[in-house]
């Protein structure tokens, strides 16, 4: 019976992120369709998060080790158990970012849209498709827009225990002198076991735990192996702290 209704649930969920995408998808392609309009398509798709948290019986909750300066240029460097990790960062960020995901998700048709503007896909199985995604990590960089990377490169599957981290964010934070930012997403992996819809999904918490920037600007090219196990450390114990574990 459980299973049944875990199922249900997530059904219930498609259901409602197909009708949302398909009510605001003319104002995403006028969005988008200018380069200035984009901060306004990434608050849309921010609302859209909200809107089927809201429905589906998602309960987010953004907690902030200390406030953050709008103003600054930051990379962020969530952990990824769950597919749920990205409408928790869109909808209760308030910040304009760009994604740079895995190159499967552009290939999803909700999300190609975004691929092609905002966001960067990475095809981590190629070194010419990888330069081309740093390449326009630099621009954006560049542009002052914001990054947000999972840096374990992929949905890990062996809670809690993480990926190792891939040196790619490190190494561009290092590059510009941009703070790093930990965020500890601690309960999507309970929404969604096994990181997607294969065994059905739960309503609930989903906390975010934004920790503070770590600065960057005195550090040098070398030194992105320290700042990722650094990073690893304080979401590691920030998510076992958070889970009782």
């Amino acid at each position: 019976m459980i299973k049944v209704l875990k199922y249900g649930w997530a059904i219930y969920f498609i259901i409602w992120f197909i009708i949302i995408f398909i009510i605001l998808y003319p104002a995403f392609l006028i969005l988008l369709s200018k380069k200035k309009w984009y901060p306004k398509a990434h608050s849309l798709r921010r609302y859209w998060g909200r809107a089927l948290m809201f429905v589906s019986g998602l309960r987010g909750q953004t907690i902030y080790e200390e406030p953050l300066n709008k103003k600054q240029t930051y990379i962020f460097t969530p952990n990824h158990f769950s597919y749920f990790d990205i409408v928790s960062v869109n909808s209760q960020m308030p910040f304009f970012f760009s994604f740079m995901a895995k190159k499967e998700l552009a290939n999803i048709p909700f999300f190609k849209i975004f691929f092609r503007t905002i966001d960067l896909p990475v095809d981590r199985k190629s070194i010419e498709g990888a330069k081309k995604a740093y390449y326009l990590a630099h621009k954006k960089l560049k542009d002052g827009i914001s990054l947000l990377n999972f840096p374990e490169g992929g949905i890990g599957t062996t809670v809690p225990k993480m990926r190792n981290f891939k040196m790619g964010p490190f190494k561009l934070a290092i590059e510009y002198g941009h703070p790093i930012v930990p965020i500890t997403l601690p309960d999507n992996w309970k929404r969604l076991p096994s990181g997607g819809l294969q065994e059905g999904g739960t309503p609930g918490k989903m906390r975010m735990y934004v920790h503070r920037p770590i600065p960057t600007e005195n550090l040098k090219p070398g030194d992105e192996v320290e700042l990722a196990k650094k990073v690893y450390t304080i979401i590691e114990e920030k998510f076992n702290e958070l889970n009782g574990l």
